[in-house]
């Protein structure tokens, strides 16, 4: 048993590998196709379009992970029953606790997977793709505002330039400023240049004007200047120590702010993060629970394999149901932990006890024998 063990030990990894990678892959191709504005909008280098879309993969695997362990899990055990697996195993004397040794070790591994993306793979991660764009948005308005083009380096802020002169000014300079929620700003200028000023990066305009339009009402205040100077270091990359947000922020981060810090937010951050490596262990229990037990080949394994798909992602889809109750509210946020912590128990004591929860074929027929006479009755009604 033990050889056999190892296999579906293996056997379950590998399927949760390629399951996880698949989705990944896809959930990564519309994350570039997201980003693309950075080449084509914005002008960055493609090294930095791929530096970010790789950023990003941390958190998306810590999404998929769980519901690839479902699949993987779904795949080894159906092949199990479809040839006879389970019955063997079971008339060689070995209990289903035994037999769910192997799952559950697999589970145990994808967990420590898990806990290293929430602990610190995709903080780390967080934080690089923050620090990243910062940069970004520093390199566009410096560097590669590109002439003859209109370049959105923030929600609300266009940069648009006729051209660069040798010396590297801004020729015929427009910029549209609309972030404030009364009035918007047009600044318009015959020449510009990116200088520090008092250690701060401006764009220096010369001879132009300014227009402020009320939101509102629509009225418009013109100004004539000679220089003016327009504020850059809101974009520019910070040093220092930067006010990174909590997702942005490691666990022993979390914990040490936790002393310092009475954002009712910080509480229900770390449940949260110490709850994802206990939900692959009770997806695993629960699929178990429909697929681990003999059952004969003549009832089919549909609907087994239906319930157990459903049952498995639906755990998951709990943590994040209780994990959007919880937010902002400390005083619930035990509940993140305790709601997959539950669910392992009651599923491992239905195991322990070798409850089988099986659905009845003839139930589901049933069901939709009634559903068609209604869809039936409907259409003859109708008429």
């Amino acid at each position: 048993m033990r050889r056999f063990g190892t296999y579906l030990f293996s056997r379950t990894l590998s399927a949760f590998l390629g399951v996880m990678l698949t989705l990944a892959g896809i959930a990564w191709v519309t994350q570039a196709l997201r980003r693309f504005d950075l080449v084509t909008a914005k002008g960055q280098a493609i090294a930095v379009y791929l530096g970010l879309t790789m950023l990003s993969m941390p958190r998306v695997l810590g999404v998929v992970a769980p519901f690839a362990l479902v699949v993987a899990l779904v795949l080894v055990l159906q092949r199990l029953q479809a040839e006879s697996g389970t019955v063997a195993i079971t008339a060689a004397g070995v209990s289903q606790r035994r037999l769910a040794l192997p799952f559950i070790a697999a589970a145990l591994t994808v967990s420590v997977f898990i806990a290293a993306l929430a602990f610190w793979l995709n903080p780390g991660a967080s934080r690089s793709v923050y620090d990243m764009m910062q940069t970004v948005r520093a390199d566009i308005v410096a560097n590669v505002i590109q002439p003859g083009r209109f370049t959105q380096v923030d929600t609300g802020l266009t940069f648009h330039i006729r051209n660069r002169d040798g010396d590297g000014s801004l020729l015929d300079l427009f910029i549209l400023d609309d972030r404030n929620p009364e009035f918007s700003y047009t600044y318009s200028a015959k020449r510009g240049r990116v200088a520090e000023v008092a250690g701060r990066s401006m764009i220096v305009m010369e001879q132009g004007t300014i227009e402020r339009k009320t939101k509102d009402s629509g009225a418009n205040t013109f100004v004539t200047f000679g220089s003016y100077a327009f504020d850059l270091s809101q974009f520019a990359a910070k040093s220092g120590n930067t006010n990174y947000g909590l997702s942005e922020r490691t666990l022993g981060e979390l914990f040490s702010l936790r002393k310092t810090d009475d954002d009712p937010e910080i509480a229900p951050e770390i449940m949260n993060r110490l709850a994802e490596p206990i939900y692959p262990l009770a997806q695993t229990l629960a699929v178990f629970l429909f697929l681990g037990f003999p059952t004969s080949n003549r009832r089919g394994q549909t609907l087994p394999v239906t319930m157990a798909i459903i049952v498995g992602s639906l755990v998951r889809v709990l943590g994040f149901a209780v994990m959007g109750v919880s937010k902002g509210s400390p005083e619930i946020s035990f509940m993140a932990v305790a709601a997959p912590t539950l669910l392992t128990v009651v599923f491992a004591i239905m195991i322990i006890v070798g409850v089988h929860p099986v659905v009845s074929t003839g139930f589901l027929d049933n069901l939709i024998d009634r559903l068609r006479r209604a869809i039936i009755g409907r259409q003859e009604a109708a008429r």
